[in-house]
């Protein structure tokens, strides 16, 4: 019998192309070109198959073996040709991010039914021919049951059209047409060689099909992390992207390295990126070897892994996050060295943790900023207070848009004192700007305790604009009469070049120490570590003095306050309401006033916004005084002008 196998050749070559072509690009550890993968290996196989078994039919052979290969390669290429329909819907899948549980019940008969009948139909077919047999001469026949394959492959193929058509908003445009144009070439291969069977096309439609799928590909550096060969953040956002717009329930672990820095600026960047390759070569394996569940890794940032989570059972998916977390405990070997990366996990569920992306990002932002506040290493999230973390995060938002439009302004506070009613020392006060022009102070907003990038911004804008505003006030008098106090956070003076930073200002602005002190809260004070204690006592070396903020309202350490060049010390607004209310109350101020004065330290009473206020800072002893009914913050003009005119008029 003859056939035209020509485009059988034409088939193998292009695929052979293709395949080589995938070799010289990166892997991408993603479920879409996994698939691809399978569907271009089931195409090829059923090209070759066929090819070798319509050689075996034109060149007949009289020996034993004969009869057999014919059969072998007869019946594997209809396996691999209904590999090929399986596979095209498992692609359509992937491209929408469908997943099917294969233990269940559903995504069994759903996915794989079809394709273990027809595994079984084809053993069966080796003892009576039902799908296809052979003659004495070797020329190939027609089974009576082979309409049944047909609809098997035909059901693979317009379930994959139904989810097309169905889902056809999430897909681009590109990918929907040449989806669609594969069912296309395949029914017009089916029709023809089912018409003429002499004609060997259909393989070769499939695999021009399939070519035009390998065009729809993204660039694989466009979602992958090429340092560690993990799929990238735009590619976790694009997979979960689509899980939200279709609504389906999923899980998401988390997988922090708290350590990152120390152990680049210890061992080396390249060795840090060896040592984050080894989690995440470990991370991409755990699902399959621990619980036999599909996961995806991705990298969303520099020190988070996310995991994403194939299972419809959350205890499935707990279980792995434990036993993630019990791993991640352990050391971890990379180039003769044991190296302990210092790591915490927190599970995210869609719907019940977050709604959308931004809700996901924002929270993700939250738990990883304060992440050393979690002594145990599964972060539980149903703990967590986002409403309240996440009012005060939509400030910091808001905050560095600001800084980074330079929108941000710098206003003085006058500070009133005993000797001369208003002093010539300015309180530096940040405010921004919201979405409907209303100006708003940070401080109010966000607190100083946290250890974000915005806050560290916050500062360090706050610090080059009152320096800047001191060398025009001062106007080169190393002598100058004007001084400034500017708050600070924990996270600022805890950096290591801190201090390296703060006298390059100085220098850069030609500003005197000793017209700065440094406003920092109680809590702060008492909590920071010795980097930040470091810095504050070398500051006094340069005449820089502290200022202890809100006292009476965190964790005090008197011990601490005395080892630091502070000078002065601010009641908390709540202990001046305090005294007011209680003569006990107004004792113990009084005591606490005697006491600072004693051990030579100012105090300051915060928050005098009223003329009680006032009257009742000035009974028990206060040395100065700042809030809104003393002076309002401006600009800095227009505090100039204000502390001029009041020394030269006497109001």
């Amino acid at each position: 019998m003859q056939y035209n196998f020509y485009f059988d050749t034409c088939a193998l070559c292009i695929l052979a192309t293709i395949g080589i072509i995938s070799l010289s690009r990166k892997r991408v550890p993603s479920s879409r070109e996994k698939v691809y993968s399978m569907l271009l290996s089931a195409v090829f196989l059923s090209t070759l198959f066929e090819r070798i078994e319509t050689f075996l039919q034109m060149n007949p052979y009289e020996g034993a073996w004969y009869h057999y290969a014919e059969m072998f390669c007869g019946s594997f290429y209809f396996l691999a040709h209904l590999g090929s329909g399986l596979c095209y819907l498992l692609y359509i899948m992937a491209v929408l991010d469908i997943f099917y549980d294969t233990k269940s019940v559903k995504g069994f008969f759903v996915v794989y039914l079809g394709y273990v009948i027809g595994i079984i139909t084809v053993i069966m077919n080796c003892f009576s021919p039902l799908l296809f047999g052979y003659d004495e001469k070797g020329i190939y026949f027609r089974g009576d049951l082979i309409i049944g394959f047909y609809l098997i492959a035909l059901y693979y193929i317009m379930y994959g059209v139904t989810l097309t058509l169905k889902y056809s908003n999430l897909m681009r445009l590109k990918t929907k047409v040449i989806i669609l144009t594969h069912v296309g070439f395949v029914a017009a291969g089916i029709y023809l060689q089912y018409c003429y069977p002499q004609l060997l096309i259909e393989n070769f439609l499939s695999t021009i099909s399939i070519t035009l799928v390998f065009i729809t590909l993204q660039n694989p550096s466009d979602m992958v992390d090429g340092r560690i060969n993990v799929l990238n953040r735009r590619a976790f956002f694009e997979t979960l992207g689509l899980k939200i717009k279709k609504k389906t329930p999923h899980y998401i672990v988390f997988v922090t390295i708290d350590n990152v820095r120390a152990l680049s600026s210890e061992i080396g960047n390249n060795q840090t990126d060896g040592v984050i390759k080894t989690i995440a070569d470990y991370l991409k394996k755990v699902g399959r070897r621990e619980l036999n569940i599909v996961t995806y890794v991705y990298r969303y940032s520099d020190n988070i892994f996310a995991i994403s989570v194939n299972t419809n059972d959350k205890k499935r998916a707990e279980s792995l996050m434990y036993k993630i977390s019990t791993r991640i405990r352990e050391p971890w070997n990379y180039m003769d060295m044991t190296i302990k990366a210092e790591c915490h996990c927190f599970m995210m569920s869609y719907p019940e943790n977050y709604a959308g992306l931004a809700e996901l990002m924002s929270k993700v932002e939250l738990i990883s900023a304060d992440v050393a506040q979690y002594s145990e290493v599964v972060i539980d999230i149903g703990k967590i207070g986002f409403t309240k973390k996440l009012g005060a995060y939509d400030y910091e938002v808001l905050a560095k848009k600001n800084i980074a439009e330079k929108r941000a302004i710098v206003k003085f506070r006058p500070i009133l004192s005993k000797i001369y009613r208003i002093d010539y020392t300015a309180e530096a006060t940040c405010y921004i700007y919201d979405d409907n022009e209303r100006e708003l102070e940070v401080r109010e907003y966000i607190e100083d305790n946290g250890t974000t990038q915005t806050i560290i911004d916050i500062d360090e804008y706050v610090l080059k604009n009152t320096l800047r505003m001191l060398a025009f006030w001062n106007a080169g008098d190393k002598n100058g009469k004007y001084r400034a106090i500017i708050p600070m956070s924990q996270a600022e003076i805890s950096r290591t070049d801190f201090l390296r930073r703060f006298k390059a200002h100085l220098k850069e602005e030609k500003v005197e120490g000793s017209w700065i002190s440094l406003k920092l809260t109680e809590t702060a004070i008492t909590t920071m570590n010795n980097v930040a204690e470091r810095n504050l006592k070398m500051l006094g070396d340069i005449n820089v003095s502290i200022i202890v903020d809100e006292y009476g309202n965190g964790y005090g350490n008197i011990e601490r306050i005395l080892s630091l060049p502070v000078v002065q010390v601010n009641f908390a607004k709540s202990l001046i309401r305090m005294a007011k209310k209680s003569k006990r109350m107004m004792s113990v101020t009084t005591g606490l006033v005697n006491m600072f004065h004693d051990i030579s330290l100012f105090v300051c009473a915060s928050g005098v916004d009223t003329p009680e206020d006032k009257d009742v800072a000035e009974e028990i002893g206060c040395d100065y005084l700042i809030g809104n009914y003393v002076g309002k913050p401006v600009n800095d003009s227009s505090y100039v002008n204000r502390i001029d005119e009041y020394f030269e008029k006497g109001y």
